[in-house]
């Protein structure tokens, strides 16, 4: 029988790990403002980051864990108390915002106030708490209070309280790093009392400290002189670089991963190998949807490919969404294989036993994501491993699919899911296996079309752009739920056009019927006063869109790893007009880029025999063999390599006028 969990989360590289929450310096949250320190008031510069506008003095967060009629139901009273330095940070901290999820969760009892460099206190006037929506999509939302804090400036100290009630939940992430330094950071936690069951602490990135003695059942962990989490462009995931705590109740025993891994592979086999054994009838359609191949490639492909055209996939695994769909929970493969529909789940099950119908080798993967964290043995819990794949055995080795993906070809996987350890459930020779890597091609854009130079430097035309792969499944996702009204601005944001002064008009976007083929969009741009017209020349930046762009990497030093999503490639093909009576008189070759194992770059500016044509090619890949992940000391050399890039995107062409002919 599978352990039971009351809630748990997945997890990262783990730097400290402990079991129960420390000890700690009063019990429970009060209604009581703390006394101020005159030496506090009096704080002129941050103790932990010289230069910093504002930091916090103390942030305490009591969390409580009760049962309520038959549910859990957590609390969470927040005190926070913040000197602001300079004008600016008195600006930002005029007002104050507390977001949080829209269903579940209650936030109440909301008391501020600013004490100013005299001593002298002026209170928040609750009727000026404002509530709205913030973010709305799907049926998920982010609601937000606000409040204006009272005469904030440089010197004050700005504090605040309020609670928070959520249900249903009995463990989280808790944040041990803000986005402000602090002095002392420290959470208490009441946890419930279930026999048989413990609340497990793990604590990544921060060295926090904690005790086991308990202060009226509250438990402390706090951090002391933490700096500010600053994110840096294309770093890892949020919680592989902030500090941070993570607790759930588990009636596992801790003990070796190899021991706890092993344990949990076997007992998950079992349950696969007796839910996937194909009867006559599955047997009979895996023959028929494979009637033709000649190779086992071949015969996993036409599968995951059946699969992702006939079987009805489900969305939403709830009663009503599958009851809207026409669909019943499956129970069985013969069921699923019936009714060929259900969840994503009940797809990779689908072609895990259509797959063992041919007499192949099959298993159950349990997969972690990258969107938080990287995932680490030491994190013994099943749920750290969230996803589930299909590992099929060809040539020798074994490969990982899930053809249940949306926007993906059929041996693609979520990007989020590539090269992430991922553990091959085996009744027999469990282990680790890393999931394959989509090369750079797999997921390219291109841009084609037709632009013609003004005398004024005006750049315009038509464009068709092409997103396949991760980026396919990345604009779609991008446009899914936006009312056609805000289709062409959400876009228009998301390729940075608005900001690099790219006018678009005449905007067509083409799914298609098959949402895993690329998407296209069509469209009209217009460019005004692009080129640098200087009265006998004009000076042209072929790469049209690319010259306008922001430059990756500014920063001297960096104190993160760089971490793409994933490998990904460009391509150009722009034909441009020079104007009537202009001809092209020079073009710059700056070469490509070669990184071997890594990226490349080419450009290449062709002039037509008269001289009025230019032919733009531009290639880019980035990823190769699957290095999307370069250590914080490799930086200087990531940095290079883009602004090569970038200077080669700056390439010029210089047009002149046509001479008359005496």
């Amino acid at each position: 029988m599978r352990p039971h969990r009351i809630v748990f989360a997945p997890g990262l590289s783990i730097l400290l790990a402990g079991l129960l929450l420390p000890s700690l310096l009063r019990a429970g949250p009060s209604e009581e403002w703390d006394p101020v320190a005159p030496e506090d008031l009096a704080l002129a510069t941050s103790k932990i980051e010289p230069g910093a506008g504002a930091e916090a003095i103390f942030w305490r967060m009591w969390v409580q864990d009760e049962f309520a009629g038959g549910d859990v139901k957590q609390s969470r009273d927040s005190y926070v108390r913040i000197k602001v330095f300079t004008e600016q940070a008195a600006q930002q901290y005029s007002k104050l915002d507390i977001d949080y999820p829209m269903h579940g969760v209650v936030v109440r009892d909301i008391s501020a106030r600013t004490i100013k460099p005299d001593g002298s206190i002026v209170a928040l006037d609750r009727r000026g708490i404002v509530e709205e929506t913030v973010v709305k999509r799907r049926g998920q939302g982010i609601r937000r209070k606000s409040f204006a804090m009272p005469a904030v400036g440089p010197g004050c100290i700005v504090e605040y309280r309020y609670r928070e009630v959520r249900s249903g939940v009995a463990a989280d992430v808790f944040d041990l790093q803000r986005d402000i330094p602090i002095q002392k950071l420290s959470y208490f936690v009441k946890p419930l009392s279930l026999l048989g069951w413990s609340l497990r602490q793990m604590r990544f990135h921060t060295a926090a400290v904690s005790s086991n003695t308990p202060v009226d059942g509250w438990y402390e962990t706090s951090v002391v002189g933490q700096r500010a989490y600053t994110p840096e462009p294309f770093g890892p995931p949020e919680y592989q670089q902030r500090g941070w705590l993570l607790q759930y109740y588990t009636d596992e025993r801790l003990g070796s991963p190899e021991r706890f891994w092993s344990d949990f592979a076997h007992t998950e086999a079992d349950w696969f190998d007796g839910y996937v054994k194909p009867d006559k009838k599955a047997i009979a359609l895996a023959e028929q949807v494979t009637s033709g191949a000649t190779t086992d490639e071949e015969r996993v492909r036409m599968l995951a490919e059946w699969l992702q055209r006939a079987f009805l996939i489900c969305r939403a695994d709830d009663p009503d969404s599958l009851r809207a769909a026409g669909l019943v929970r499956n129970t069985s493969l013969s069921q699923t294989l019936r009714q060929r529909g259900g969840t994503y789940f009940d797809a990779d099950m689908a072609f895990a036993g259509l797959v063992r119908a041919l007499g192949m080798q099959a298993r159950l993967v349990r997969v972690a994501s990258s969107l938080n964290w990287f995932f680490d043995k030491n994190m013994m819990d099943g749920a750290f491993l969230p996803s589930y794949q299909v590992g099929v055995r060809l040539g020798g080795s074994w490969r990982t699919f899930d053809p249940a993906t949306r926007y993906l070809a059929w041996d693609m996987l979520p990007w989020d899911e590539e090269g992430q350890l991922a553990l091959l459930c085996d009744a027999d020779s469990a282990r680790f296996v890393e999931t394959q890597v989509a090369n750079p091609e797999r997921s390219q854009v291109t841009r084609e079309g037709t632009l013609t130079v003004g005398e004024d430097g005006t750049v315009e035309g038509d464009l068709t752009l092409s997103f396949s792969g991760h980026l396919n499944e990345d604009y779609r996702r991008l446009l899914e739920g936006v009312p056609e009204a805000d289709r062409d601005t959400t876009l228009l944001h998301e390729l940075d056009w608005q900001e690099a002064g790219v006018h678009v008009s005449n905007i067509e976007l083409r799914r298609g019927a098959d949402e895993r083929q690329p998407l296209v969009v069509q469209c009209h741009v217009r460019l005004p006063e692009f080129a640098t017209v200087t009265g006998k020349r004009i000076i042209l930046e072929p790469s049209i869109l690319h010259a306008h762009a922001q430059a990756p990497f500014t920063a001297s030093v960096r104190h993160t790893p760089v971490c793409f999503n994933y490998a990904w490639s460009e391509r150009d093909s722009l034909l441009l007009n020079v104007p009537e009576g202009w001809t092209v008189a020079a073009v710059d070759a700056l070469g490509p880029v070669n990184a071997p194992g890594v990226a490349g770059y080419d450009c290449q500016s062709l002039v037509s025999d008269d001289r009025r044509r230019i032919l733009y090619l531009r290639s880019l890949h980035i990823g190769d063999c699957g290095s999307t992940y370069f250590p914080a000391k490799s930086y200087p050399e990531v940095k290079r390599l883009f602004d090569w890039i970038q200077e080669r995107d700056h390439a010029t062409v210089t047009l002149t006028r046509v001479e008359a002919k005496p």
